[in-house]
């Protein structure tokens, strides 16, 4: 096929092959060796300073090597699209914990290009955090098979809350059921339910969230479930893995803050992604607050507490990271202890998903 040779810049792809010279010499790299390409743009316009802005394609091979090869924004794109047909396993862009732009999931986000302490960082397209799955469009479904490449789905809601709101199927994906509190999870599934839980909720929510938090990592059943949630991590293989709860950010928040801690990212950037919940269900928030105002039976208190469903605050993760840390000594021996994982296993693990 013609595509086969294509010239992009200073390369060319040809029969399998990414072509460039380097040192005067030829080199001929697998695609199939290829883990992961994305753009990078160097330089920028400011003010009288005036720079030139510069597109580079960045290619991250297995032996973990990195090239980059200045082109246009168009060969770059081309390029990694010709790439992605010879290696469908080849991670593309850069997400850096960002959300997926998907039309039904507000909260769905790629851990993919979040940098570690040792300046590795996450392969994209692997490790995707959620809320829930129940209302996922058909658009939705297929880009996350087909783009994402998702093999794995892991709720880790109650049983009563899948059954009132079950994950929707999605094809040759398998799914894990690791529920993190199993009891006294109030499901809501209609507006009288709804009002009935808000008026329940106490005043001083941020004292609520940070004793609930605090509880939950004091839990030894949680914690168990914790270790089954790595434990299906650290067994996977292709692919990526989503994991999720009702709107995606207590439960999810908490298990992706052990991830990513395992992973060895420093603490202000686990704190950067926990925080991005706040962004993303804005909306949500927003619509639901005027909603309730319409609501005869609703307060004005009950309006007030409604952060707390869709909103997140630092303090409430640092209850946990200084709880674990206080009763284990160091988050090294929380994982050795809790989630059974050795430093040769930590580094196993951290090799899978780190680049």
């Amino acid at each position: 096929m013609e595509w086969w040779i294509m010239k992009y810049g200073k390369i060319r792809i040809e029969d399998g092959f990414l072509v460039f010279t380097r040192h005067m010499m030829i080199n001929n790299l697998p695609c199939k060796d290829i883990v992961w390409a994305y753009m990078r743009k160097e330089g920028a316009d400011e003010g009288d300073d005036r720079q030139l802005s510069v597109n580079y394609l960045v290619i991250v091979t297995r032996r973990k090597k990195r090239y980059k090869f200045d082109m246009t924004e168009k060969e770059i794109h081309e390029c990694i699209r010709i790439l992605k047909i010879l290696n469908p396993d080849m991670a593309t862009g850069f997400p850096k914990g960002g959300r997926i732009s998907l039309h039904s999931l507000p909260n769905t986000r790629d851990l993919g290009a979040i940098v570690t302490a040792d300046d590795r960082h996450i392969l994209p397209r692997r490790l995707l955090r959620s809320g829930e799955l129940y209302h996922i469009s058909e658009s939705d479904k297929n880009r996350l098979r087909e783009e994402y490449n998702l093999k794995t789905v892991i709720d880790l809601r109650s049983a009563e809350e899948r059954k009132c709101k079950p994950d929707t199927i999605i094809a040759e994906v398998e799914y894990y059921h690791v529920p993190v509190v199993d009891e006294d999870v109030q499901v809501i599934s209609n507006r009288e339910q709804f009002v009935k839980m808000l008026a329940g909720l106490p005043d001083d929510m941020e004292e609520y969230m940070i004793r609930q938090y605090r509880n939950l990592c004091m839990d030894q059943l949680v914690l168990k479930q914790y270790a089954k949630f790595i434990d299906i991590l650290f067994r996977q293989e292709k692919g990526a893995v989503l994991w999720h709860c009702g709107t995606g950010k207590d439960r999810t928040g908490i298990g992706t803050a052990f991830l990513l801690s395992l992973l060895g990212v420093e603490e202000d950037v686990i704190y950067e992604d926990y925080l991005r919940t706040n962004r993303y269900m804005e909306p949500k928030l927003v619509y639901m607050q005027r909603l309730v105002q319409t609501w005869p039976e609703a307060d004005e208190k009950m309006t007030e507490k409604l952060p707390i469903i869709y909103n997140v605050k630092e303090e409430y993760l640092a209850a946990v990271f200084e709880t674990v840390k206080k009763t284990y000594g160091s988050m090294e021996k929380f994982f050795q202890t809790v989630f059974y994982l050795k430093p040769k296993m930590i580094e196993e693990f951290r090799n899978k998903y780190l680049i």
